[in-house]
């Protein structure tokens, strides 16, 4: 697989992605959501930094609002015009509109952060759509929080490409269960 430039894993990923039908990515998305749910209940998560995902990820907004529900602080990003994050509250007002930016920094205060991912190695090497917002981000938080990957079960790779600034996540979530790497 690392013979392949990330342009084209990323879309064969992608597309691979596409092919699952609205069956399998409920099903993916309901075992994620119990695998996390029941992983923060665990350790007491007060604070997470998530994401909206795309109609195609594994997360999901079903995922948010049942952490909101267990009273956890639920922060997502918005995309600055330089690449780098921002967070604002979930349920919030959106991207779209104007929410209350709580800043780059917000993402250091949490006490697990959950992210999306195309592919993961054993190692935690993650391969993202690209822009290197979540690696940026990744560097403010403490080396003692939780960073996981949402995945499906088969984009737990062997291999990926690697940049120097690729910032290893600590595990993944797979509709099969929770993995430490």
């Amino acid at each position: 697989m690392v013979d392949r430039s990330k342009k084209e894993l990323r879309a064969a990923l992608l597309q691979a992605r596409m092919t699952r039908t609205p069956a399998e990515l409920e099903s993916a998305r309901g075992e994620v959501r119990r695998h996390v749910v029941a992983r923060a209940a665990e350790a007491g998560w007060r604070r997470i930094a998530g994401y909206v995902p795309l109609r195609t990820e594994p997360g999901s907004v079903e995922l948010l609002a049942a952490l909101d529900g267990l009273g956890i602080e639920v922060l997502v990003p918005q995309t600055l015009p330089d690449r780098d994050l921002s967070w604002y509250r979930w349920p919030g007002a959106g991207p779209e509109a104007e929410a209350e930016l709580l800043g780059i920094e917000a993402i250091s205060e949490v006490d697990a952060v959950l992210v999306p991912a195309l592919a993961v190695t054993r190692s935690g090497i993650r391969l993202g759509r690209g822009g290197g917002s979540y690696d940026r981000a990744l560097l403010r938080v403490p080396a003692t929080v939780t960073v996981a990957a949402l995945i499906f079960d088969d984009e737990l790779v062997l291999e990926l490409p690697a940049a120097s600034w690729d910032v290893p996540v600590r595990s993944v979530v797979r509709p099969s269960g929770w993995s430490e790497l």
